[in-house]
Parts: structure tokens; C-alpha cells; sequence
């Protein structure tokens, strides 16, 4: 999934596909607040958050859009085993500023092999005090995506890799070399499968390793980080880094938490969603027995809506058996902050400590 983002400011708002998180003095950016919230315990004797507050709107700020033309989209992408990751000629960048002058968001669809399932990946790039940029989980160096960074005019100083995930790592290597001079700094305990491949393989050179709560890093006055790293738990270990940037008091994790948004993605093509739509191979045998009807799959927001839900419960799921009709089990996993049933079962359940700290 795309990495997550929490974003507070003086001004009250909701966010759409983002985590916020408040403390007593802040609010968030314009429109009527509402959403799934907790209270969350603070460990930090350097900061006092008190509420947890996931919220969705249809507008997540400025939103910058290029050309409709496919120009400067291009972008071969052929991964290969175990899993080849589209869209493999094409990407759509969408940025969105929700900071402003200081925090953006790019997002790009990215789809698993040649199925019908699709999401949102996600690049967050800050501005430190020094002028340069911090990126995290770069996406694919499209020109398109390219440009939308440069058109920031401050220059890339820090490419982080957060996470041990291969369709995080693959896109590190390429966009670092449009930005020769960026440090790039990766998660501890890098690993792939089936072959433990070193990040030379992967275009990754001369990369620095994130330490858990490490206040030596050139962004450390204003970004705060955590490792969260288990013991193997099938074929290896999960390794992410959280980050807390603290002018904003914004918090950056990748996949140990999620938001799923009610409606998809913008970066999501029709084309997909509607592929999605139709009742083919995966709700057949997913359904068990029922009847599945073959009707056209017709261009309206319905089916768009559908594509969409059915995207989600096959990314959240191993096998999800309400392909078919995926309208309530969808109600259950949107619009509130959940961690991923994959990642809970895989992880979380065997390692619950390392959860909790």
C-alpha cells in the first residue's frame, strides 16, 4: 500500500487517503472535521499528543496535475518474479501540496502483474529548514514525476528507503540517479525473495543505514525516527522506519498502519477500476459455488466504485470469499485507521510486542 501520512496544522481540515494526528493546540485544514478517533498515549516527553483522528475528503489540498497527454509518463517497468508490477509502459503522477511551501505528496497507480488490482504508492517529499528536499519511498522517476519535483526549486538532498519492501526498493535506484547528489539512506536488514539480492541489484549504491531513534542524521532536529524491525516471520523479517517530522507534527510510516479512502485514488485509471469491476477469473472461483453473472461492466461511477472495493479486499486479504458483492465487508475496512489483516496476521500476531512498543 502507499505509504501513509499524518498531517496536523493550525487550520482545521480533513485529508483524503491520510492520517492526522492532533494535539491540544491544533487542528487541521479547512472543512468540518470527522472520523474514527482514539486516544493515543504518548511515550515522548517531548511532545503531548493526545488524539488520534483519521479523516477523508474529497479535496486533500492543492492538487497539481500536468497534461491529460501521455507525454513524459513513459516508464518500462518489468520486474519479474515472483511478481511483476504494472503499470509497465505508463504512470500518472498526481502531487499534492498539504503543507504549504513545506509537505508534498506524489502518488502514481501501481497494479500487481497482469491481474485487475491496483493502488496507490506514494512519495512524500519535505522541505527542510536548509531549503533542500527530503523524499521518502520514491515512486517512479517518470519525467512527468520528475518535472513536478524540480518545479519545488530546491534541491534533493535525502532519498530514504523506509521499508524492506521490494515494490518500495525498486524505484530507489532509478530516482537517485536523476539526483546524483542525494545522500540515500535505507532501512536496516534489507532482504529480498526468492533470492537475497544485494541493493547493488537493485541500483542502489552507497547507501547509509537508518538506526532506530538515531539523532545524528543531518535531519535529526526536525525529524524524528523509529525502527520497527521483528525476527523472521515466514521467509523474513519486517523492517520499517516511522518518521516524525516535528515543525509540522506530521507522522510518515509505509505499511504498519493504513487508511483506505471511501473513493479511489485519483492516480487510479478508470480503465482499471472498471477491469476490476468485471466478474472475471478471481470472482469466479473467489465466490465458491454462486452464481456469477456476465454482464458488460458499463463506464458509471457505480462500477468505478466497485472496481475500487473489490481492489482493496484483495490487497487487504488472503482470498477474500465477497468479491461479488464487496460493498459491506469494503464499509468495514474504510474511513477509519486499520492495520492491514496481511500484516497483522504475517506480523503483529507473532510478534505483538514489538507492536506495542
Amino acid at each position: 500500500m502507499a505509504a501513509a501520512i499524518a498531517v496536523s496544522s493550525p487550520n482545521p481540515t480533513i485529508l483524503q487517503n491520510l492520517i492526522a494526528i492532533r494535539d491540544s493546540s491544533s487542528g487541521f485544514f479547512g472543512g468540518t472535521l470527522s472520523g474514527f478517533s482514539f486516544q493515543l498515549k504518548s511515550r515522548s516527553r517531548k511532545r503531548d499528543i493526545s488524539t488520534l483522528v483519521v479523516a477523508s475528503s474529497s479535496a486533500a489540498g492543492d492538487i497539481t496535475r500536468s497534461s491529460k497527454s501521455d507525454s513524459g509518463r513513459f516508464y518500462l517497468n518489468f520486474t519479474g518474479f515472483p511478481f511483476p508490477l504494472g503499470p509497465f509502459l505508463n504512470r500518472r503522477t498526481i502531487r499534492t501540496e498539504v503543507v504549504k511551501g513545506r509537505i508534498w505528496l506524489f502518488e502514481q497507480e501501481q497494479a500487481l502483474g497482469f491481474s485487475s488490482v491496483s493502488t496507490n504508492i506514494r512519495m512524500t517529499v519535505i522541505k527542510l529548514k536548509s531549503g533542500g528536499l527530503w523524499v521518502h519511498a520514491p515512486i517512479a522517476p517518470t519525467k512527468e514525476c520528475i518535472q513536478l519535483v524540480k518545479e519545488l526549486a530546491a534541491p534533493v538532498e535525502y532519498i530514504i528507503l523506509p521499508t524492506f519492501a521490494y515494490e518500495h526498493k525498486i524505484f530507489v535506484g532509478p530516482f537517485s540517479r536523476k539526483f546524483p547528489r542525494a545522500q540515500i539512506w535505507v532501512a536496516p536488514r534489507q532482504w529480498s525473495w526468492p533470492l537475497n539480492l544485494p541493493l547493488a541489484f537493485f541500483g542502489i549504491f552507497r547507501a547509509k543505514t537508518l538506526i532506530d531513534e538515531d539523532l545524528s542524521t543531518p535531519w535529526a532536529d526536525e525529524i524524528e525516527q523509529k525502527v520497527l524491525s521483528s525476527p523472521e516471520v515466514g521467509i523474513g523479517p519486517y523492517v520499517e522506519v516511522a518518521f516524525y517530522h516535528k515543525p509540522s507534527r506530521t507522522l510518515l510510516v509505509t505499511d504498519a498502519v493504513i487508511f483506505v479512502p471511501r473513493k479511489p485514488p485519483e492516480c487510479i485509471s478508470k480503465e482499471s477500476l472498471l477491469a476490476s469491476a468485471k466478474n472475471g477469473l478471481a470472482v469466479k472461483i473467489l465466490s465458491k459455488g454462486k452464481e456469477v453473472p456476465q454482464e458488460p461492466v458499463v463506464d458509471n461511477p457505480m462500477n468505478q466504485q466497485k472496481g475500487w472495493e473489490r481492489m482493496v479486499l484483495q490487497i487487504l486479504f488472503l482470498g477474500p470469499s465477497n468479491l461479488l458483492e464487496p460493498n459491506a465487508s469494503f464499509a468495514q475496512m474504510s474511513q477509519k485507521l486499520i492495520v492491514s489483516p496481511i500484516v497483522k496476521t504475517l506480523v503483529f500476531s507473532k510478534v505483538p510486542e514489538k507492536g506495542l512498543d
